[in-house]
């Protein structure tokens, strides 16, 4: 793809239409997660409705953020941002007058639909329309705004819903996309230069089905079996749908043409390597920040503002490990910096526990940004460098196969994580505080485990 003209440069007010149009999707899994006991009181649904609430917005997401990068390279990139936006602002607008759990769910559902088409037109839009210096920064706002978006996120739908403002309760977290949505529309559809690819890969319409599928089918058990056990026996589809999903991928990409998935990437073990860290961390994060949040608002009483505010160590630190985790790993190495990562976040998991554990009548916000603070940078040390894990053994000209089938992976594990941790939380609920303990304390020895197998898998490189 080459660069487009300069007459098609991007101005200043058209990259801050962009990264408002950022902000849309990446803060509103942590608006949701402040607002979580309220909208179960008012949406009249348990934790099991809860986890749906907040992992179908990351199963729609994950299924088509692929898909939604190439119709942009395809129709248009500006197009396809501004249609994301205004399908985001109708899907937020159902969320927000939803009466119950299944309207909730299929505004929830086209979020994630919408998010996926106006998420990554930005990034390519700056790559598309600067060069030099301009590129460097705007590059560096996007980073930024990625990092700050949690702490917005919490701190913000915190603020909103203990505010109740015109009596809205929770409703007004969603609401509050409708204006933001139309200023970028208005406002982007003038400065916002279009661009596409020359060459646009086509859709993988039976890789993304098959994904679903697979997803599907581990998502819905996990979630649900409590309440309706007989599900569990989805569980059974799993590894032949999955297996359908690797047959079909490998006979797209053996005709040339562009899955979702590339089975050639999982034939390299560094990539592989990656894969697998990357997985982890999209899984242990949002299942910490689900299930924190959800036991300081049951058990501890906490207001959605004071839940909001416990997290805002954690967004501040996960911007300055942004920020460290290059250097960090120029000196000793990506695997090493992945492991420093996960030592932070297991000791950020076990500060939480030992908190909650014991201060069972009295706790305050500010006394959790030791851990919530710890998970922070550990999760950005684990993120950056899973990134370069994966991309650094992969040759340049797939690097954007590499990426995208990252992301999906990502994303996936974003939603399944939610759904474990969620599920497990539930189980455990009438046991008090060990209900925390146990799930967080599970997601510790997924990270040691997999922090183990890395060190051993740079050993043997290293031999």
């Amino acid at each position: 793809m080459s660069r487009t003209p300069q007459h098609n440069t991007l101005s200043v007010t058209g990259l801050m239409a962009l990264v408002i149009g950022q902000l849309l999707p990446q803060i509103d899994f942590s608006i949701v997660n402040v607002a979580l006991e309220v909208m179960g009181q008012s949406l009249h649904t348990n934790a099991a409705g809860l986890v749906l609430i907040v992992s179908l917005y990351g199963l729609s997401f994950a299924a088509l953020i692929t898909t939604g990068a190439r119709l942009g390279n395809r129709y248009g990139r500006k197009k396809v941002f501004l249609i994301g936006v205004a399908g985001f602002c109708i899907a937020s607008a159902v969320c927000g007058i939803a009466t119950g759990l299944m309207s909730m769910l299929l505004g929830r559902w086209f979020q994630g639909v919408f998010a996926a088409l106006l998420l990554p037109q930005i990034l390519a839009t700056i790559h598309a329309t600067l060069e030099g210096e301009p590129h460097r920064r705007a590059v560096g706002i996007y980073t930024a705004v990625a990092g700050l978006a949690v702490v917005i996120g919490q701190v913000l739908g915190g603020w909103l819903v203990s505010a109740n403002l015109w009596d809205l309760s929770w409703r007004v977290a969603f609401f509050i996309n409708i204006p933001l949505c139309v200023l970028i529309l208005l406002v982007g559809s003038r400065v916002i230069p279009e661009t596409q690819a020359e060459t646009a890969q086509p859709m993988d319409i039976g890789g993304i089905c098959w994904f679903v599928s697979s997803l599907s089918l581990l998502l819905v058990p996990v979630t649900l079996g409590r309440e309706w056990p007989y599900l569990w026996w989805l569980i059974i589809g799993v590894l032949p749908s999955a297996y359908l999903l690797w047959r079909f991928e490998s006979a797209q990409e053996k005709s040339g043409r562009f899955p979702i998935l590339p089975p050639s990437l999982f034939k390299k073990p560094l990539v592989v390597h990656g894969f697998i860290s990357e997985a982890t961390v999209t899984f242990t994060y949002p299942g910490y920040l689900f299930v924190t949040a959800l036991c300081l608002q049951n058990a501890f009483g906490f207001s959605p503002r004071q839940s909001g505010n416990t997290f805002i160590a954690l967004g501040m630190l996960f911007f300055l490990g942004s920020l460290l985790s290059k250097p960090l790993s120029n000196k000793l190495g990506d695997t090493t910096s992945y492991l420093i990562g996960a030592l932070f976040t297991v000791v950020g998991f076990s500060i939480t526990i030992m908190l909650i554990q014991n201060n069972p009548q009295e706790l305050s916000y500010y006394q959790l940004w030791c851990g919530t603070g710890a998970v922070g940078l550990g999760n950005a040390l684990m993120l950056t460098s899973a990134f370069r894990i994966t991309l650094v053994s992969v040759d340049k000209q797939h690097a954007g196969e590499a990426s995208s089938a990252l992301v999906t992976i990502q994303q996936g594990c974003f939603a399944l994580g939610t759904a474990f941790a969620g599920s497990v939380y539930a189980a455990m609920s009438s046991h008090g505080y060990s209900a925390i303990t146990l799930t967080l304390a599970l997601l510790s020895i997924l990270l040691m485990s997999v922090g183990g197998i890395n060190a051993w898998y740079t050993y043997r490189r290293a031999r």
